[in-house]
């Protein structure tokens, strides 16, 4: 329904008018499991303003939904509305200080707007206008600014699509709330936008993407190998635009084994890691999540200074761990091991690790990437190194397999989702 993937543990605020957008995202995050802390903002443009905030209030007492409230008339003297103030100017530089403050407050992870389709070709046609080419159509569903991750999940939906929605689903609003906001706070290019016909809208979208062809082509390709595979490249990524760099970012964060909430913070570490000189790094991002550096390539596994468990086998025998049981007594050869790799070290990989497969020295985790292992699996599944240091030995993952070798290797794997 909303194109983004919210974290259930995280706190989100959700900017609502009372007006159709908004309370048709409020609705939708809630049949998403998401109960935000709902923000709103009194202008005293218009009569019926307060009126709105009770009904606001109303609805989200009913649903047991926080709401954060401002009334404008309360301001200081010195932020207070001034007729030769710009009032469009006035309202943001209110509403994102507004919006910080209850952001800190609540530790908040993302900021949610309803910005729609016709705000997006507003906004295209606005850069337009000006001669400035930005990526994801002039408005990206996900940016980083004023400190907060900025989440706009309703980009694909039209203004008709969203009254349906609320027609359907019987999710009340304020026509007046929208009338108002369509007066004082909108530029006069969406008079030409409401104007078009299917037929032009659908050009001028056409329009967008051809402008953008170029970067929409490299985030597809992100995604596409975000889908298929465990690891970034570094250098296209840090090419992307700040705002395509979050969201490429916050994609790949979805195959963690944890939940892991970007912060503007976090992502200023990721594009510093991205950058340093040093091939080989690590940044922690959540309880047992790090986000690891190798050379040009980023991928998710544990810090490789922090091995889950290593264990040493002198000579051919047995060894029972609490993560796999082996039989080597009567030798290992069907395993490529012989009695001259003794003795062994049976570990978990680090992200330098290399092993020969079909004549070519293959990093481990692409191995995994390519057998399509499971995230879980990968923090315990066990890598072979002999005396010297090189990788002799990496079980093959397969879902379905049975067990061909003579010397018992069995895995005790933790349970996970197929």
């Amino acid at each position: 329904m909303l194109d983004y993937k919210f974290s259930k543990g995280a706190t989100y605020l959700c900017a609502c008018t009372y007006g159709p957008d908004s309370m048709a995202l409020l609705d939708m995050m809630q049949k998403e499991g998401i109960k935000p802390i709902v923000i709103c903002i009194n202008y005293h443009k218009f009569e019926e303003s307060s009126d709105d905030y009770i009904k606001l209030a109303s609805y989200c007492g009913a649903r047991g939904l926080t709401l954060e409230y401002l009334d404008a008339a309360t301001l200081p003297p010195e932020e207070a509305y001034h007729d030769t103030d710009d009032f469009k100017k006035w309202a943001r530089k209110v509403r994102y200080a507004f919006f910080q403050k209850i952001y800190q407050q609540y530790n908040a992870k993302g900021l949610v707007i309803a910005h729609q389709q016709d705000d997006l070709l507003e906004a295209y046609l606005i850069n337009r206008e000006r001669g400035e080419k930005k990526g994801n159509y002039g408005m990206s569903p996900v940016s980083t600014q004023y400190g907060m991750v900025i989440i706009r999940p309703l980009l694909r939906y039209t203004k008709e699509e969203l009254l349906e929605y609320n027609a359907e689903n019987r999710v009340p609003f304020s026509a007046k709330k929208e009338s108002f906001e369509e007066r004082f706070t909108r530029d006069p290019i969406r008079e030409k936008i409401n104007a078009l016909s299917i037929i032009e809208r659908e050009n001028l979208i056409a329009e967008m993407q051809s402008v953008n062809d170029e970067k929409i082509k490299l985030v597809d390709e992100f995604n596409q190998s975000i889908d298929e595979g465990e690891e970034l490249e570094i250098r296209p990524l840090i090419a992307l635009s700040r705002d395509e760099f979050a969201a490429t970012l916050m994609r790949f964060m979805r195959r963690a084994p944890e939940e892991i909430v970007l912060t503007p913070e976090s992502l200023a570490e990721i594009r510093k890691l991205c950058l340093s000189p040093n091939p080989n790094a690590s940044l922690k991002l959540g309880n047992d999540t790090y986000l690891i550096k190798e050379y040009d390539i980023l991928i998710l596994g544990r810090n490789y200074d922090e091995l889950l468990y290593s264990y040493t086998l002198e000579k051919p025998g047995k060894l029972e761990t609490a993560e796999f049981d082996l039989d080597f007594s009567m030798g290992a050869e069907d395993r490529g091991i012989t009695a001259e790799d003794y003795p062994l070290t049976i570990r978990t990989t680090r992200p330098t690790d290399r092993y020969v497969v079909h004549g070519f020295l293959e990093p481990v985790h692409s191995l995994y990437s390519t057998w399509k292992m499971p995230v879980a699996y990968r923090y315990v599944w066990p890598i072979f190194i002999n005396k010297n240091g090189k990788v002799v030995y990496v079980p093959r993952f397969r879902r379905y397999f049975h067990e061909y070798h003579t010397s018992l290797l069995k895995l005790h794997l933790p349970n996970v989702e197929e």
